[in-house]
């Protein structure tokens, strides 16, 4: 055999003996040591659950939100924020069995990424002013990273706990919509946006004055009659209510205003004799900025056998943070005796100095 008959197989023979060395030199690999690696819990991995009965975050620390800085309040919700936190590991002093459960903690996450927990507080302090019904227009949002809930007619749970895997500082956000206004929550920048503030100065239960106690005679002459009454008694109280929402209505007033509202009873006529009173001119109420003026005015009579009896409504728009006010009450004459046709001046009457406090 010639040596060229030999040489144009040598080119397929060297071909075949790398393709056995490269496959030799996979399999060397596949035998020796095993590939080493981190597990990681993945991001967007999320837990969540609303029947959590304690706080999940120690008792002190940066983690938890003081005063009210975590508080939102509508018409129709009020929920607080227990705590926000965000770490690599699990920490061991919080409480993260209550979410996990009894099984393993999960992996830490990938590089750049971090749990973030959010819990919801399980006693939020406060109450809504109104319960939610059928009409009510109430929605929320929690967002946290790229993972959001959706919640319709109602908000997060008293004690809801949130733990997601995010990106290192990623945004954390609440917005709940009541009644078409928005209130906001930044949980990292712990700053609220849209507030009602009425909801949040002072109290929002009604408020009663002290009673105004008082008695007047009256007096007259017309031609040779004499006409008088003696010890005309009152005793009349203030009745001060602040209000921002009312149910049917909607929102009364903007959300750095209050509606002030005051009711009070007069005996208008009584055995013949009527003492009309102008409400505007015998009460006078003051706040922090000076005297007010009624932006309403109205009455409403209850007649009984000998007289009738009106009650008085009044409102005023003031500035959500005023909590104080002061009342200057003085019923003026005169009486009249119609049936007679005459008019008698009075004496004794008196102004009455009186306040009330919504702090």
């Amino acid at each position: 055999m010639s040596l060229s008959d030999i040489a144009p197989h040598s080119p397929a023979r060297r071909t075949a003996l790398a393709v056995l060395a490269g496959a030799t030199a996979l399999t060397a690999t596949a035998c020796g040591a095993a590939p080493t690696g981190t597990l990681n819990t993945r991001a967007g991995f999320a837990l969540a659950s609303d029947d959590v009965p304690v706080s999940v975050c120690p008792a002190e620390g940066e983690t938890r939100f003081e005063g009210d800085e975590g508080l939102l309040v509508g018409a129709h919700f009020a929920l607080r924020i227990e705590c926000v936190a965000s770490f690599t590991e699990i920490p061991e002093d919080f409480q993260l069995e209550y979410l996990l459960g009894d099984g393993p903690d999960p992996y830490a996450p990938p590089a750049g990424h971090e749990f973030t927990l959010v819990q919801f507080a399980p006693e939020p302090g406060v109450e809504a002013p109104y319960h939610t019904d059928d009409l009510t227009d109430l929605s929320a949002t929690l967002t946290i990273g790229e993972r959001t809930w959706d919640f319709d007619g109602e908000v997060p749970a008293p004690g809801a706990a949130y733990l997601v895997v995010t990106e290192e500082d990623a945004p954390i956000t609440l917005d709940v919509v009541d009644s078409e206004r928005t209130q906001s929550i930044d949980m990292r920048e712990r700053t609220r946006e849209g507030l009602i503030q009425a909801l949040y100065n002072g109290a929002t239960d009604t408020v009663n004055s002290a009673l105004a106690e008082g008695s007047v005679d009256g007096y007259a002459t017309s031609g040779s009659y004499e006409y008088w009454f003696d010890d005309w008694k009152y005793a009349t109280q203030f009745t001060f209510t602040r209000e921002v929402y009312r149910p049917g209505q909607g929102w009364v007033a903007e959300p750095d205003r209050a509606v002030l509202n005051v009711e009070f009873g007069w005996l208008h006529s009584s055995s013949g004799l009527e003492w009309a009173i102008d409400p505007q001119e015998a009460l006078k109420v003051s706040g922090p900025d000076g005297a007010l003026t009624a932006v309403t005015s109205e009455y409403v009579d209850e007649e009984f056998t000998e007289g009738v009896w009106r009650t008085f409504y009044l409102s005023y728009d003031v500035p959500a943070d005023a909590l104080a006010y002061s009342l200057v009450f003085h019923p003026k004459g005169p009486v009249e005796w119609k049936e007679e046709g005459v008019t008698l001046p009075i004496t004794g009457d008196k102004a009455h100095e009186l306040s009330v406090s919504f702090e």
